[in-house]
């Protein structure tokens, strides 16, 4: 007697807000609302944030590059709601960016990049006008990061590296923006994106790129954390 086995696999698209408009304000409800829904993203199913708005008017540029990051890197299907025969250069720019793209579609890691510190707002805060600014992820080729500034001026935004849950003490990394696909050096410790505009995005990849320098001050990088090869604690 022989048996057979049929294998089905599931995958799952569901609308998780009301309607988007092009304005900065719906896109800011609708990141703020996806921040607490982040874990039921992988390749057996995707948050679908809605179509996207870019070209539609309403949006600045940065407001439109901050639109498209989040939905491509909260792995949201990418959906073009705009009219293609009227499309601006500055929007297919955007549309076309394969480095934002090539983390949406990897097809090695499915997860969204998460929140890892609110920012504006105290952590695991829901607010529709300020959601959160700094998240990361996985991908194949190291850990992504979005910075973004949720006020209506331009803003510095600073983390320590080993806020992400992806990232490792000790270590120095290389840093890739992917909207001026620019290789920015190394980071160690932490990492300040200067003058990101009003509603601006920041994305980076950043790849492990050895120890990080001897004989830094404090001796680690969470030095309130930091215990000796004897037990004590170091002081920062």
């Amino acid at each position: 007697m022989k048996l057979g086995f049929e294998l089905r696999l599931t995958f799952t698209q569901q609308k998780t807000t009301g309607d988007i408009a092009p304005q900065w304000d719906s896109l800011a409800n609708i990141i703020n609302f996806n921040s607490f829904l982040t874990q039921a993203t992988d390749f057996y199913g995707r948050n679908d944030l809605d179509m996207l708005q870019l070209g539609n008017g309403g949006l600045t540029f940065d407001e439109s590059k901050s639109h498209f990051t989040a939905w491509a890197l909260m792995k949201s299907p990418l959906l073009i709601g705009t009219n293609l025969s009227a499309i601006t250069k500055e929007t297919l720019g955007i549309l076309t960016n394969r480095e934002i793209l090539a983390i949406n579609q990897d097809p090695v890691v499915g997860k969204s990049i998460s929140p890892f510190r609110w920012g504006v707002n105290p952590d695991w805060t829901s607010n529709s006008t300020h959601p959160a600014q700094y998240w990361s992820g996985e991908s194949q080729n190291g850990t992504v990061f979005m910075l973004l500034n949720t006020l209506n001026e331009p803003s510095d935004l600073f983390f320590n590296l080993t806020e992400s849950p992806w990232i490792r003490a000790g270590r120095k990394y290389s840093v890739r923006d992917l909207w001026s696909h620019t290789n920015n050096g190394t980071a160690v410790r932490n990492f300040t994106a200067k003058a990101v505009p009003p509603h601006g995005v920041v994305a980076l990849l950043l790849k492990d790129a050895g120890d990080e320098p001897t004989g830094l001050f404090p001796a680690c990088s969470v030095w309130w954390q930091c215990i000796d090869k004897n037990g004590t604690h170091v002081g920062g």
